[in-house]
């Protein structure tokens, strides 16, 4: 019994709490609804129907309901703003028939009657394909092209866009003097189509043939400066090969036994890099060095070929420098 008793209080407990966060959001729309329509009120008794009409529209989307829709209508009305007020009323009438309000239901019917004389229905007349039309930034149903449809009286903008064609711009000053009045969208105009500049094509550069010794002389040149570069690789190398020999040298008295304090630590490590780049330096430097002999060597000239006309060529090999060829 004790733990049936104790389910039902959990169940029942569950039951109260659950709803307490809608309940709470309902009562403070309920509140904020009615403090805007408060407003409204006052604000209609001093005729700024301007901004009363803001005032019921926020109550009743907040609270929706039959006597603020009505007041809104009122407001509208009041404001000028017929077709507005007319959409109220008649939404209000189907609210109070579905309510089963007959009183209401009537109110609402009389006062969109009293409206109908003074609708002012605009028909808009559209020839363009997949156009997109918008009237006061709103997008409207193709449904309702060519049909009149309640507008309020004064100024609004029609706007026309479809792909690859230019927009369409156009003010609509509706007034009570004319109460049907009919806008026809012109044909739109294709957007020009603006071509992309054409790279223009490099001319095709012809080079003159290179005479056998100017490509020796270049050759040659490129073989000086991969030399010159050789030679102060292998002075890099060199420098730090000192300097390696220096670094250990201080660093051998504070190593007793393999065992060096932090001093002695940071000069062996510096002595290690400075061996790397001595070795780096000394292979690189050579290479290039070697490399460059051989580009300067192997440039062809007039006085380097034989009577059979092979060049002479010198190269490198197990033994140190190659030189071969026939020879005049």
């Amino acid at each position: 019994m004790r733990t049936s008793a104790l389910v039902c209080s959990i169940v029942l407990a569950a039951a109260t709490l659950c709803p307490a966060p809608a309940r709470a959001q309902d009562k403070d729309n309920a509140a904020a609804a009615e403090q805007f329509f408060q407003d409204g009120r006052r604000l209609m008794d001093q005729k700024k129907y301007a901004d009363a009409c803001p005032k019921f529209a926020q109550s009743y989307k907040l609270a929706p309901g039959l006597g603020t829709l009505l007041n809104l209508g009122d407001c509208y009305q009041k404001a000028g703003k017929t077709a507005s007020a007319w959409a109220r009323f008649r939404e209000a009438m189907g609210i109070a028939a579905r309510q089963n309000r007959p009183d209401r239901e009537k109110i609402a019917q009389d006062r969109a009657t009293a409206l109908e004389a003074k609708l002012i229905r605009l028909k808009i007349v559209n020839t363009n394909e997949n156009a997109s039309i918008t009237m006061d930034d709103v997008e409207l149903d193709p449904a309702v092209l060519g049909t009149a449809i309640p507008i309020d009286p004064g100024k609004h903008t029609l706007d026309v866009t479809a792909k690859g064609k230019k927009p369409f711009h156009t003010t609509i000053d509706a007034s009570e003097r004319v109460k049907s009045p009919t806008v026809e969208i012109p044909e739109l105009e294709d957007e020009a189509v603006v071509e992309k500049p054409k790279k223009p094509k490099k001319p095709k550069v012809i080079e003159p043939p290179v005479e056998e010794g100017s490509r020796g002389g270049t050759q040659r040149i490129l073989g000086l400066a991969l030399g010159g570069v050789g030679v102060v690789g292998l002075g890099v190398g060199g420098f730090f090969g000192l300097r390696t020999f220096s670094k250990w040298g201080e660093a051998e008295p504070l190593c007793p036994n393999l065992q060096c304090d932090r001093t002695g630590f940071d000069l062996a490590a510096e002595a290690r890099t400075s061996g790397i780049v001595s070795t780096v330096g000394f292979i690189a430097g050579g290479a290039l060095l070697l490399g460059g002999a051989a580009l300067y060597f192997t440039a062809p000239s007039g006085r380097s070929r034989g009577a059979s006309g092979s060049p002479v060529r010198v190269g490198l090999g197990a033994g140190g420098l190659v030189i071969g060829g026939a020879l005049p």
